[in-house]
């Protein structure tokens, strides 16, 4: 390289990473998707490895692309089918890669103010997008989903225009709270033609706690239930379902 362009390297860098950057802001987010879209206008660059999703578990039946919707079973409390998928996460690993540390919390794709989660889409019979989850991941590190409860009152002010009712629900039998702390308690709003529910858990359930089963403390560390959850609905798609035929009748 000619000595006078010693700069060009930088400027290369300089631009990859305002690129990079553009592109982490310009995000398409789950909620930013508009209830029928088709699923052959869906953001498929962004919006990768679909599969067939289980209600907050593990992906089931990888799918080819969000065409085959068809494949994945119609939930009885929906009347909807389920697909899970992840954020294009390229420029994120790009980031570790280089040990950016700044790059890394810039560019996280699959994360919610840093808390790791699941994310699907509800699609009808006619391949109409009928409604998303959001889930915080319960394979987060021990650290992380100790505070993914925290994340309720996030989720609850994605939904534009929701005037929220939120309940403490009872505990159940050998239900305990966490260091002092416990959270079981539900949402309902509605917004517009839109039905919304946020659910937060902050507890030991029964056989948790190492006091209802004696064993050592390390293995029994991340036996604790701490979770956030967001379900979005069209109220048309859902009118007769059983989520939510009480919530339409309010």
């Amino acid at each position: 390289m000619h000595p006078s362009r010693w700069w060009l390297p930088f400027l290369a860098l300089a631009l990859v990473m305002a690129t990079g950057h553009g592109m982490a802001q310009s995000r398409t987010r789950v909620w930013d998707v508009e209830f029928g879209t088709p699923v052959d206008r869906l953001p498929l660059k962004e919006f990768v490895e679909p599969a067939c999703g289980t209600d907050g578990g593990p992906p089931a039946l990888p799918l080819e692309s969000f065409l085959s919707f068809a494949l994945c079973p119609v939930e009885p409390a929906t009347g909807l089918r389920e697909v899970w998928f992840i954020y294009d996460d390229e420029w994120e690993y790009i980031a570790r890669a280089q040990r950016d540390v700044l790059g890394i919390g810039r560019y996280s794709a699959n994360t919610l103010d840093r808390q790791p989660i699941l994310t699907s889409l509800l699609i009808d019979g006619g391949g109409l997008v009928q409604g998303y989850r959001v889930i915080t991941d319960p394979r987060a590190p021990i650290e992380l989903r100790a505070s993914s409860h925290l994340l309720g009152g996030l989720l609850r002010t994605l939904v534009t225009g929701a005037n929220w009712a939120c309940a403490d629900l009872p505990r159940d039998e050998r239900e305990r709270p966490i260091d002092g702390e416990f959270v079981k308690q539900s949402c309902q709003a509605a917004a517009g033609e839109h039905l919304a529910k946020v659910e937060t858990r902050h507890l030991y359930k029964a056989g948790q706690d190492v006091r209802d089963v004696p064993r050592f403390l390390d293995t029994a560390a991340g036996d604790f239930e701490s979770s956030a959850r967001l379900d979005v609905y069209a109220a048309a798609a859902v009118r007769d379902a059983p989520c939510c035929r009480a919530s339409l009748r309010r």
